[in-house]
């Protein structure tokens, strides 16, 4: 499971100790704020994948801080929880938009987990992650055979190209499922105790340890995952040490002399080898993850994922507002999406898809309704034979035959052209042309 991104307000200190604790315990990355107006100042200031928010006490201050973020937050979840017996203040948090209640004193945190995977899906990029092209398929596959040899991975991909979610899609699909999925952001790692977080430290370490603590790799072990997000932003001195990890394929905590058998699978990940093959990271751990290594094709080159990935945004996006009415994409709206670049990869479609879901004014998502630019019909032709073939598909509408002509080709040669792109004929069909769907954006 990937860090889901959780705020608790709960200004009780016992009872936000317990759900904190506990949520740790289940990979959460969980801020616990007791006081009301540094709760608001953190909406405003981050966003969160969820929220729990206490509702009991005569103050309402938890039924106000639901109310600032419905109106301040972007917030896909709230779940309200109270461990008094009156129930009238669940009944003002449903008015209010929680979309969810629990009691803590009688619910188990398997149903507040529970809770909050079925919301999971603004946590990656699409949650159920379309991947027809045959790129991105090479990639999982290539990453599926590595990881079953039990050796370090290194994945490289543009930024928001998902790779994160190509490391836990291999994790889930393969045959050990069932066992821990555990990604660390290497940037976000805590300077003080980050070497405690990774290794776990025994009892008595430090006077306030009463008993053991278990790393990160710990978690991870037992033919687990262990997912290092953009590595290149590991600290040095844990560079060294994930290095003889590996290498050992054995640890010890901080403050124990017992060695423990390493047997989690390893993946990696940054955007370019360059970013780790320099002097400043340490050669040992570019050395053993650099043998074997997974590129990540940009969105660009997978245009068969595009419509099914926008399709999937927008349907995702509905369900987690509670909305009913799913909205369709337009015939001109598809061929944007197709035209686009995609400097933002997957992050920058769901961002789009998102973005044009809450603009569009019925049920269907117009070119208008997109925050991207087609290029004109008089701009020079392009130069490679991908966008030079989409060019002449908008310019004849999908009618294969004359685009054939245009590029001087045969029918079958531009069917396998179009087979290899990913490009579906059928969307260009009843198009307008690029001036004009530019013009209509404009207001021409």
């Amino acid at each position: 499971m990937g860090n889901m991104k959780i705020l608790l307000y709960e200004p009780d200190k016992d009872t936000g100790s317990l759900i904190t604790s506990r949520m740790k315990r289940e990979g959460y990355d969980v801020t616990w704020i007791p006081d009301y107006q540094k709760a608001t100042r953190n909406i405003d200031d981050d966003d969160y994948d969820a929220s729990l928010i206490e509702i009991d006490g005569k103050h309402h201050y938890g039924l106000n801080l639901i109310k600032y973020l419905f109106e301040h937050g972007n917030n896909p979840l709230c779940v309200s929880i109270y461990t008094s017996e009156d129930t009238s203040a669940g009944f003002e948090a449903s008015k209010l938009g929680s979309q969810e209640i629990y009691e803590v004193r009688h619910g188990s945190f398997e149903k507040l987990n529970q809770i909050l995977q079925r919301y999971r899906i603004h946590v990656h990029l699409p949650h159920v992650f379309k991947h027809h092209s045959k790129q991105f398929n090479k990639a999982i596959r290539d990453l599926r055979n590595l990881i079953n040899h039990d050796i370090p991975v290194l994945i490289i991909g543009e930024s928001g190209s998902g790779k994160s979610f190509l490391a836990e899609h291999v994790h889930k699909d393969g045959t050990n499922r069932d066992f821990h999925y555990e990604e660390i952001k290497c940037g976000e790692l805590d300077k003080t105790h980050s070497m405690e977080e990774l290794l776990g430290v025994a009892r008595g370490f430090r006077s306030e340890i009463k008993h053991d603590r278990k790393g990160i790799f710990d978690i991870a072990n037992d033919k687990g995952l262990l997912y290092l997000e953009q590595i290149q932003n590991l600290p040095p001195e844990l560079q060294e040490v994930v290095a003889d990890v590996l290498e050992q394929k054995s640890f010890r905590s901080v403050g124990s002399d017992r060695i423990k058998q390493f047997k989690a699978h390893v993946i990696a990940s940054c955007n370019s080898l360059a970013e780790i093959n320099h002097e400043g990271f340490n050669r040992k751990l570019y050395t053993i993850i650099s043998h074997n290594v997974v590129h990540v094709p940009a969105l660009k080159d997978c245009l068969s994922d595009i419509i099914p990935n926008a399709e999937q945004i927008i349907e995702d996006f509905c369900i987690s507002k509670g909305r009913r009415d799913k909205p369709t994409l337009s015939t001109e709206a598809k061929i944007m999406l197709y035209t686009h670049q995609w400097p933002g990869n997957y992050r920058e479609l769901k961002g789009c898809m998102e973005n044009a879901t809450a603009r569009c004014v019925d049920s269907i998502i117009r070119s208008s309704d997109l925050n991207i630019t087609l290029t004109r019909d008089e701009s020079p032709l392009p130069t490679d034979e991908r966008s030079l073939i989409i060019h002449f598909m908008v310019k004849r509408k999908g009618q294969k035959n004359l685009v054939a002509e245009d590029l001087k080709m045969s029918r079958p040669t531009l069917d396998k052209r179009l087979k290899d792109f990913g490009i579906d004929y059928k969307v260009f069909k009843n198009a307008r042309s690029i001036s004009d769907t530019n013009s209509r954006r404009e207001g021409h």
